[in-house]
């Protein structure tokens, strides 16, 4: 069964980041002007910006309870998954909190000395290396029996599956910290996307030929 801690940390956390956007934006006088001081000076930014950071973690949320519906019925195996994944949830949320703290202070004029756009590198390259880890994570979890035919693996299949999740697991969080540190701040949130989505298909397209091949299993 899923652990309820990370969840109900998330839960209270994502209220916590939507309470504080909305406090932001009652300050205003107009929502899509929000002040936002930059090494370039002024400009001002929509501020729905501020929602960005607690809808990630919905979708964070979301992804931890997806295997428990995904799963065929409840088992030991579902179990060790959120046992060697509890901790990558909560360190996502605290991440996520950091920067919208640092998005709403910056937006008030507080910026702490420090360089906003040497922050959002910061962040994105530890999003990087937490990504690594979770990359390092994926071939070592069980394999879960799914409800939905065309998602159920035999443990060879899922094996194989798994470690090609992991490997290009591991190469997104390398891309994210690569751009971090080498391609322009406007151009790392594009770049971070389309690799996402490459990700994305790459998982597809390898499970739909994995479940294809012939197993050696009998």
């Amino acid at each position: 069964m899923i652990d309820r801690k990370p969840l109900w940390f998330l839960i209270l956390l994502c209220l916590a980041m939507t309470a504080a956007a909305v406090w932001r934006l009652s300050l205003l006088p107009d929502w899509t002007q929000m002040p936002m001081p930059t090494p370039r000076g002024m400009v001002t930014r929509s501020g729905l910006v501020l929602f960005i950071q607690p809808l990630c973690v919905l979708f964070t949320i979301a992804a931890l309870d997806a295997p428990k519906w995904l799963a065929s019925r409840p088992n030991e195996a579902l179990a060790t998954l959120y046992r060697r994944i509890r901790l990558v949830p909560m360190a996502t949320g605290v991440l996520l909190a950091l920067m919208q703290a640092f998005l709403i202070s910056r937006s008030l004029g507080h910026g702490f000395g420090l360089n906003p756009v040497a922050i959002a590198r910061i962040g994105m390259t530890v999003t990087g290396i937490m990504i690594i880890m979770q990359g390092n994570i994926i071939p070592k979890l069980p394999r879960v029996p799914s409800r939905f035919a065309a998602l159920n693996l035999d443990p060879w299949q899922s094996a194989r599956s798994r470690r090609f999740a992991g490997r290009m697991t591991v190469v997104l969080g390398l891309a994210e910290i690569a751009g971090a540190i080498l391609l322009p701040l406007r151009a790392i949130t594009v770049t971070v996307l389309m690799l996402t989505l490459v990700f994305c298909g790459a998982i597809i397209w390898n499970m739909v030929r994995v479940k294809r091949e012939p197993s050696p299993l009998p």
